[in-house]
């Protein structure tokens, strides 16, 4: 009996195949349309452990679907789509349940009344699931730190078909794990996040010409290093766009305090000749949020991310570097620290704690560009990443070996093994930055 016939038996009305239109939304994810064996789209937790324990008894790989963004296509096993798992309530402590398939740009609509907010990713449709899972660098990551540091519990499916609660007190190894471990122990259904306050915010970007990217690098690793814990920011340098898009490094801003004290702290920044426009205003949470890409875009990235201990000369000189190079180059750098920092590198699986930046850095060529031409732009980029020390899976496409090892010192990653050989030993849950069970 195939796995489509035992799933329609036991839960009728919630396994398909192809044909249905169920299984073409199931199988279709941000990077593209796969051909698994069967898509179960649960109402409820206990169709999801039916779904999960007959998988996994058959040694086919589990893959989850919350919001779709960072999966990639899957050709073969189980889908379970979690599309009607979308819950977003909060209590009069500011204590959020969340359900794995809602979008960050619906929760932060949901609270933004009560002036709190949870700090996550920086599009509106990317889903709760992955992104809280893997980490969760947020705009506000030195005020209230990652999305999983205000994590409190999970409701969680394992392999073996059972349903668990996990916090601090109850399977603490394994709510450990869950935070920054990615989706490798199960199939979380209900998160509960401490929402924080968010009101009060001023922030927007400030733009500059291509005529000196070196100073606005030190001057803005400068104003990040005065700034304090409320100073939030991102560097990013945009390659030209044809007339109406020129390119050059936009500092994107966020602080909790008044738009005088915010134009204090970035004076450095405003007073340099390149600066091209500034825009600033108190501005809602919700809004510092952007709508993502409407599908896959018609190229690729070749480059990578790493944690920087520190926002060295020797570093900015190679961004700079990435940047001017002939083939078109984005760069970002993500001001870390703060709370960030001050939650201990063993307290979670995210262990670079000790960063003050994230840097990602990728050239950008056709879908098509012949191997040489990737493997010599990769090259470049590889010079700045070499200067930092650890990868963030959420910005990680690959899904090799070498990268899950990159993202996780090996003692992290040594003891997330332990944990998958406890909760998932025949490695049901493979289809990501895959942790392989100890033993």
């Amino acid at each position: 009996m195939s796995l489509l016939t035992e799933l329609s038996e036991q839960l009728p009305g919630r396994a398909y195949g192809p044909g249905a239109s169920e299984f073409d939304t199931g199988r279709t994810v941000f990077a593209g349309v796969g051909e698994p064996d069967v898509v179960v789209r649960p109402h409820t937790v206990d169709e999801v452990a039916t779904a999960v324990a007959r998988a996994a008894a058959a040694g086919l790989s589990i893959a989850v679907r919350s919001g779709g963004h960072g999966l990639l296509p899957v050709d073969d096993g189980l889908v379970i789509d979690l599309a009607e798992f979308d819950t977003i309530e909060v209590d009069d402590a500011g204590l959020v349940t969340l359900g794995p398939a809602a979008h960050w740009g619906d929760v932060a609509a949901a609270l933004a009344s009560r002036g709190l907010g949870i700090s996550s990713g920086d599009t509106r449709q990317v889903g709760v699931g992955g992104l809280l899972l893997g980490g969760g660098v947020g705009w506000l990551v030195r005020t209230h730190g990652l999305t999983i540091d205000a994590l409190r519990e999970v409701e969680l499916v394992t392999a073996a078909g059972e349903v668990l609660t996990v916090n601090a007190e109850s399977h603490p190894e394994l709510f450990w794990a869950l935070r920054g471990g990615g989706g490798n122990f199960g199939v979380v259904t209900r998160f509960t996040v401490q929402a924080s306050p968010v009101d009060g915010l001023v922030g927007g970007s400030i733009h500059f010409d291509r005529s000196d990217v070196p100073t606005v690098l030190r001057a803005w690793r400068e104003v990040m290093r005065a700034g304090g814990d409320g100073l939030n920011s991102s560097l990013m340098l945009m390659p030209p766009m044809g007339p109406e898009m020129p390119g050059g490094p936009q500092v994107g801003i966020a602080l909790r305090g008044t738009e005088s004290e915010l134009r204090d702290l970035l004076a450095p920044l405003l007073a340099l000749p390149s600066v091209a426009k500034v825009d600033l205003a108190p501005v809602a949470y919700g809004d510092l949020l952007e709508d993502a890409p409407p599908g896959r875009p018609p190229f690729q990235f070749v480059g990578g991310n790493g944690f920087a201990p520190e926002v060295s000369d020797e570093l900015l000189e190679a961004v700079a570097a990435a940047y001017a190079r002939d083939v078109p180059t984005m760069v970002l750098l993500r001001a870390l620290g703060g709370a960030f920092s001050r939650v201990d590198a063993d307290a979670t699986a995210i262990a670079h704690r000790d960063a003050e930046a994230l840097v990602i850095v990728n050239g950008v060529l056709p879908a098509d560009a012949e191997p040489e031409l990737v493997t010599a732009v990769k090259a470049g980029s590889d010079a700045v990443i070499a200067l930092t020390t650890g990868s963030y899976g959420g910005f990680e496409a690959n899904r090799s070996d070498e990268i899950t090892a990159s993202m996780y010192p090996p003692a992290t990653l040594e003891r997330l093994r332990r944990v998958k050989a406890a909760v998932d030993p025949g490695n049901s849950f493979r289809r990501n930055h895959n942790i392989r069970p100890a033993g």
